[in-house]
């Protein structure tokens, strides 16, 4: 039988699978307790639920998704609306993609579809940080049991939250969606880049500012003000030295 995927060395498989099963593991599993939660108070049932995390495998677009349900959206406005939420992941992907180098191992399509359909953040943010400790040919191996292993964790969270909250306070679960988030955003601070920390700090301080004007919609303004503030410091930084 032909490997599903490319096995170059199983010790960074091995090694991608130990690192996920830390705290990137444990927090998204815990993300996906707290968006089940809510699926469930749309109406969800434990397919739906599961089914949602496996072929969405993105926080905004399943919460999108839940909510739009939960008012009787038409399966028109929650396509479009889910599309849109995870638009982001497209470039993120892209990304993604370039630092494994995934063009080079000449993968089928199907093949490429299945590792870029778990580029999660929490696993592009992971391959990031690991990609200038790791030899590059041996990134990819890394990249499929960490990220593999961050999917059974979301799927087993999203299975835990349906039935959890029959145990624990609703308001103290959906905390647990933040864990995630908190995570990334420690992980890039870490970052040996600049540009990262610069993005970020700068993305926060624009949200404090535009929240009272725009609400909601200052995360998007200030991801792109964030974001393009600091690749025009990092040019002109390169351009000085």
């Amino acid at each position: 039988m032909r490997q599903l995927l490319p096995i170059i060395d199983k010790n960074f498989y091995i090694k991608g699978i130990l690192n996920a099963i830390n705290v990137p593991g444990f927090a998204l599993g815990s993300t996906m307790i707290g968006f089940s939660v809510i699926a469930k108070e749309a109406g969800f049932d434990i397919w739906m639920v599961l089914a949602t995390t496996a072929s969405v495998w993105g926080m905004p677009g399943q919460v999108a998704f839940a909510s739009l349900y939960a008012v009787g959206s038409s399966l028109v406005l929650i396509f479009i609306s889910v599309t849109l939420a995870n638009m982001r992941m497209m470039l993120l992907v892209i990304s993604g993609a370039n630092i494994l180098k995934i063009n080079k191992y000449n993968l089928p399509f199907w093949k490429q579809a299945i590792l870029l359909h778990l580029m999660a953040i929490t696993s592009w943010a992971q391959i990031g940080y690991m990609k200038d400790k790791i030899d590059e040919e041996k990134l990819l191996n890394y990249y499929i049991g960490f990220s593999f292993t961050i999917f059974t964790f979301g799927m087993l969270g999203t299975f835990i939250g349906f039935y959890i909250n029959n145990y624990v306070s609703n308001d103290l679960i959906r905390v647990f969606i933040f864990l995630t988030p908190l995570y990334i955003l420690l992980l890039i601070i870490n970052s040996k880049e600049n540009i990262n920390k610069v993005s970020v700090i700068f993305g926060g301080l624009i949200s404090i500012i535009l929240y009272p004007l725009l609400g909601n919609w200052c995360i998007l303004f200030s991801g792109i003000l964030g974001g393009s503030s600091a690749i025009l410091i990092n040019s002109l930084k390169k351009r000085i030295t």
